[in-house]
C-alpha cells in the first residue's frame, strides 16, 4: 500500500486515492502536493524493491463514543530514491553513491523516510478495509 500510494501521489493522480486515504488527509495532501517542486514530487515515489526497512511505530486499539472499535497502526519506511534532491536536504538519514557498472558511472541514491498510519473498524458487521489516516514525508510533504 505504501508504494501504491507514494507513487501515486508523485504522479499527481490524488482521485485514484479515495478509496485507501481518508477524506481528510487527501484533502491536506491535494493543496499539498500543488505547492512542491518536482524535485520533491519525484522524492515521495517508493518503488516496492527500494525500501530498504520497515517498522511499527505505534498500535492502538480504541473504541469510538459510539462503542466501535478501531484499530490504527503507525508504519515507518526507509526507502532509496534517485530524485535529483539537494545533498543538503534537511531530515534525510544519508546519500549514498551507488556504482552500476564502472567506477565513471554513478548514481546518487537518497535514503529518505516515511510514515504512513493505517486504520481499520474491527466492529462486527464492518466492512475489513484498511484506510491511511496520515502520510508524513519529512521535510518533503510539509
Amino acid at each position: 500500500a505504501f508504494s501504491v500510494v507514494s507513487k501515486l501521489l508523485s504522479q499527481r493522480k490524488l482521485d485514484l486515492l479515495d478509496e485507501l486515504v481518508s477524506a481528510e488527509v487527501l484533502q491536506v495532501l491535494k493543496e499539498k502536493i500543488s505547492l512542491l517542486p518536482d524535485t520533491h514530487r519525484d522524492a515521495l515515489a517508493a518503488d516496492i524493491d527500494a525500501i530498504m526497512y520497515t517498522t511499527e511505530g505505534d498500535v492502538r486499539i480504541y473504541y469510538d463514543d459510539d462503542g466501535r472499535k478501531f484499530v490504527s497502526i503507525l508504519m515507518r519506511f526507509w526507502y532509496l530514491n534517485g530524485a535529483n534532491l539537494p545533498d543538503e536536504v534537511p531530515g534525510e538519514t544519508k546519500v549514498f553513491q551507488i556504482v552500476f557498472g564502472d567506477e565513471s558511472t554513478k548514481e546518487k541514491r537518497h535514503l529518505l523516510t516515511a510514515n504512513y498510519e493505517f486504520q481499520r473498524e474491527f466492529t462486527e458487521g464492518a466492512k475489513p478495509d484498511w484506510t491511511i489516516t496520515r502520510i508524513e514525508h519529512p521535510r518533503l510533504l510539509e
